[in-house]
């Protein structure tokens, strides 16, 4: 049923209340302060709904482009709103819904994590972390070894082996299944060897891989965007949760939003070329069992001293790879002039709360110091909102500092090495590009 009030100073407050026939269903939709944020508690195990509007102090929310979201809050266990909870780390689910367009939306979700008590008032700082956390730290413990495969089936490999162990299905689904982009075998030749990876991957259970970590270093080298997704499902009993993959990107071009400088942007911290370390050569070195690859790439500045740095990592087996992850670090650090980050009013018109959100391009315009006025796409990379404060802001990153070029292996063999594969592209390392065809 609904209730309509009408207030003395004029205006009504509409409430649609449903009678709760079990304890998961809703009881009260709506109420009179909906522009904050509302945390609801869910047992992890079964899925049911402790508490819909969870009474917290000092709230900060913070979303995260491929990786998982942040929640902290203070909880006082006198507060009715959470009797009969008791808080365990990796036992409850923390949900933070948010009104949007007059529907309520999930805007991040979290698993409790081990938080502090206060020792004089007993209250507790309340921590989650979102699920895309939730491989990290945990190990790979099954062999596979494609000959070659779609990016995205790693991902989706790893979270199916994740949620097949007992009490450890966390009901998170993958999307999309295929990216279209194949990873096949690799190889290298120094002139006098030649060195073939007959795998595209090659997971043994026995090396126990950080599953979030490979997570994290594959959509690096690749590269492709993942983010967390929460929504409640059509009678609002439940919560699905979904991590969206995007290739070579996620998000969308905002447009039609505006963030303006002393307009609907209230702070900014630029990023100018007076803050960064120069640097115009980097070298990359990595190995293989038997094999060095090494790749140097330099970018000079006729104005500046050449400077240079070192880096290596053990996952590059080839010398392209070491040469494209040269380009990708040298390009992140030679950048245009753009904003480090930027508080904006929530509720401006130009760019209300809830319209934009992690990976999403977005164009900010204003005054830069030494620079001028500057109108650059920014890729948003974290949003941080302290409700306390009132106040929103945007982790940025220009959208040139992003290198999605694919690796480029030029072939140097002379003769060539095919590899057939039913069903899947066919491999030519020949004289000049490698080209695929089908097998």
């Amino acid at each position: 049923m609904t209730i309509d009030a009408e207030f003395s100073g004029g205006g009504t407050l509409s409430a649609d209340i449903r009678i709760a026939t079990d304890n998961t269903a809703p009881a009260i939709i709506y109420s009179g302060d909906e522009d904050r944020f509302r945390f609801i508690v869910e047992e992890a195990r079964t899925g049911r709904i402790l508490t819909r509007d969870l009474t917290v102090q000092k709230p900060q929310v913070m979303r995260v482009l491929s990786g998982g979201c942040h929640i902290e809050c203070d909880v006082d266990f006198r507060d009715t709103s959470n009797a009969g909870i008791y808080f365990k780390p990796w036992a409850q689910w923390l949900h933070v819904e948010k009104m949007v367009l007059g529907d309520r939306r999930i805007w991040c979700s979290g698993i409790v994590q081990p938080s502090e008590v206060d020792k004089k008032t007993g209250i507790t700082h309340l921590t989650a972390e979102g699920f895309a956390s939730y491989p990290k730290k945990m190990p790979w413990l099954e062999n596979w070894n494609p000959l070659a495969t779609d990016v995205f089936t790693v991902v989706h490999k790893i979270w199916d082996h994740l949620q097949s162990f007992p009490n450890g299905n966390l009901g998170v689904t993958v999307t999309p299944a295929t990216s279209g982009i194949e990873m096949l075998p690799g190889y290298a030749f120094d002139g006098n060897i030649l060195n073939l990876d007959f795998f595209a991957q090659f997971i043994r259970a026995v090396d126990k891989n950080d599953c979030g970590d490979y997570i994290d270093k594959l959509a690096r080298d690749i590269p492709f965007d993942y983010i967390e997704r929460s929504a409640w499902n059509s009678d609002r009993t439940a919560i699905t949760k979904t991590i969206e993959l995007g290739y070579p990107k996620g998000g969308v071009d905002q447009d039609w939003l505006c963030f303006i400088i002393n307009e609907n942007v209230m702070e900014a911290v630029p990023h100018i070329e007076t803050q960064i370390d120069w640097v115009s050569d980097i070298t990359v070195d990595g190995w293989f069992p038997g094999t060095e690859y090494s790749a140097t790439l330099t970018n000079a500045d006729p104005a500046r001293y050449r400077r240079s740095i070192y880096q290596d990592d053990a996952r590059i087996n080839s010398n392209e790879r070491a040469a494209a992850w040269s380009k990708r670090k040298l390009s992140r650090r030679q950048t245009p002039a753009f904003w480090d980050s930027i508080v904006v009013d929530m509720g401006h018109p130009n760019a209300p709360f809830g319209f934009y959100d992690v990976g999403d391009r977005i164009m900010v315009r204003g005054l830069m110091p030494y620079i001028g006025f500057v109108n650059q796409q920014h890729k948003i990379l974290a949003i941080s909102v302290d409700e306390e404060k009132g106040s929103c802001e945007l982790t940025l990153k220009a959208e040139g500092a992003f290198n999605y070029d694919p690796i480029y292996y030029a072939a140097e063999v002379k003769g060539s090495t095919q590899v057939t594969i039913t069903n899947t592209p066919q491999i030519d390392l020949g004289v000049g590009v490698p080209s695929i065809g089908t097998g």
